[in-house]
């Protein structure tokens, strides 16, 4: 499988099953797209989501029904038969399938974030454990990243209108900030202004 970030704002997810597990399928969709949950009760925690919920019982030949319209379908009851009927369903409809008892056309990394950026981890369901410890590991770093990331998309928006730079010279500068220590070292101690000066030193070849 390809690792691929998708926009799902404005997207139409379905997610069929109202315990524990759909839940969480159903908190990670709602971030972003237009969540349904179609299960005959729901867990704790959905009324607390802004998605729309539908109490009603399912059977095998409700599943096209349910799905249509759909961009991604979640089948994830604890009925492998139901899953199966509502993932064929949502692929004769052309929608994505994201299975939680088996791999499906997607799967939901575990992710690691700060408020910059998004890192998404899998296994591919061998290791779950192992995501998770990944992502404890790594969220640290991501946090100390984002004032680079800050002054790498100013730098680059500065560069890119500068006449006379090729994208590799522009490329060769945005490096030459980041593997700079003194400038790490500025922003870690929050001297972002002393950050950015020795950055414009570093790409303007004063130094």
């Amino acid at each position: 499988m390809l690792p691929l970030f998708h926009d799902f704002e404005g997207r139409s997810v379905v997610v069929v099953g109202g315990g524990p597990v759909a839940l969480r399928k159903a908190r990670t969709f709602a971030e972003e797209a237009d969540v349904t949950a179609v299960a005959p009760e729901f867990a704790d925690g959905f009324d607390d989501l802004e998605c729309e919920l539908i109490r009603r019982t399912l059977e095998a030949e409700d599943a096209p029904e349910v799905v249509a319209d759909a961009f991604l379908v979640v089948p994830a009851t604890d009925d492998g038969g139901l899953n199966d009927a509502v993932a064929a369903a949502a692929r004769e409809a052309g929608c994505l399938v994201n299975r939680v008892d088996e791999r499906g056309d997607v799967v939901t990394p575990s992710r690691a974030e700060s408020d910059r950026i998004t890192i998404a981890i899998s296994t591919r369901g061998a290791s779950p454990a192992t995501s998770k410890y990944l992502r404890q590991q790594i969220e640290p770093l991501l946090e100390r990243a984002d004032p680079m990331v800050a002054l790498q998309a100013d730098l680059r928006e500065k560069l890119q209108s500068t006449d006379g730079l090729s994208s590799s010279e522009r490329r060769r500068a945005l490096w030459r900030v980041l593997e700079d220590e003194e400038v790490w070292g500025h922003l870690e101690d929050g001297r972002h202004e002393d950050a950015r000066a020795r950055a414009w030193n570093l790409v303007e070849g004063l130094e």
